[in-house]
Order: structure tokens, then C-alpha cells, then sequence
């Protein structure tokens, strides 16, 4: 069963919320972002993030084309959130 979290974050000035669903298998987690606004999405290169160990996060196929700032903003919000229910 995933997990469901809500995420916030800023970008170009302005607070954003999203959701995340979390799955585990063996080889990753995956964070599968849901509820982002539509210029927002068209930004990123997908909804799915992945962590092949803890600590660690990417975007799925990102390329220099995607914001960076945007995907750096959304990872931090995911790891602040992990941190928060781990501590």
C-alpha cells in the first residue's frame, strides 16, 4: 500500500502545494507527484521521483531543458518532509 504525503514549496515567487505517493520496491523509493499545477508540470520533466538511497533524489529522464530550480524545490520539500517523520 503507498503512502500519501502533502508537500509545500516556493517557486518564482510563489507558494505551491502538491501531493506525493510513496512506493518502495528493492532497487528504489519512488515519489509520485500528484496535484501540481499545469505550468508547473510542463517544467518537469515527469511526476516521478526517485531515491536510490537515502539522502539521495532525481528526477526520472531530467534534462537541461526542465527548471532545475523547480525540481531542487520540490526534492528539498520531499526531503524535509522525510526528515520531519523520521526524527
Amino acid at each position: 500500500m503507498a503512502r500519501i504525503f502533502t508537500i509545500s514549496f516556493h517557486f518564482g515567487g510563489q507558494a505551491y502545494s502538491a501531493i506525493s505517493a510513496v512506493k518502495d520496491n528493492p532497487f528504489y523509493t519512488e515519489f509520485t507527484l500528484g496535484m501540481l499545477p499545469d505550468d508547473l508540470s510542463a517544467l518537469l520533466p515527469g511526476n516521478r521521483i526517485v531515491s536510490p538511497a537515502p539522502g539521495q533524489f532525481q528526477f526520472l529522464f531530467a534534462t537541461p531543458e526542465h527548471s532545475a530550480a523547480l525540481m531542487d524545490a520540490i526534492i528539498r520539500a520531499v526531503a524535509e518532509h522525510l526528515d520531519a517523520v523520521q526524527a
